[in-house]
């Protein structure tokens, strides 16, 4: 018994700790959009669609952003390629190769240049814009050739 409760106080000091990181690192443009590329390529290459997992992308994107690609994906222009990393395939070096610059911030607007580095010829230049939504950093918009 006294294991169990011991490894429920282990797994418990975890999670808190996860929850903590995962907050700190949304709590900068950088640390949000690491994050987000990190978790989205990374279900890509699972095979997982990130968008259907409404509950985890929403720690990443505004409810505009998903509401918005909603529509697109529905509409008669349909999507050309995945939103978020502005292409048809993916590579998954681009979860760990992921260079942000040229971060601007202004009152509760940010922007940045994203650079996802993969194999040779598979690399996306994307501009970045995120929102601040109660004290936590959301992609907003993003655009190819950033």
């Amino acid at each position: 018994m006294k294991r169990i409760a011991a490894f429920l106080s282990v797994a418990a000091a975890l999670l808190a700790t996860a929850q903590v990181t995962a907050a700190e690192s949304a709590a900068t443009p950088e640390g949000c959009i690491r994050n987000f590329y990190r978790w989205y390529v990374t279900n890509l290459v699972a095979n997982r669609d990130p968008i259907k997992q409404r509950r985890e992308i929403r720690r990443y994107a505004t409810e505009r952003l998903l509401k918005e690609i909603d529509k697109m994906a529905k509409g008669p222009d349909g999507l050309d390629g995945d939103y978020f990393v502005d292409a048809q395939d993916f590579d998954p070096l681009w979860a760990k190769n992921i260079s942000i610059s040229d971060v601007k911030i202004v009152g509760d607007k940010s922007a940045a240049h994203v650079f996802l580095n993969g194999s040779k010829g598979m690399q996306r230049k994307l501009l970045v814009q995120l929102v601040r939504q109660a004290g936590v950093w959301k992609v907003d918009k993003v655009r190819g050739g950033g």
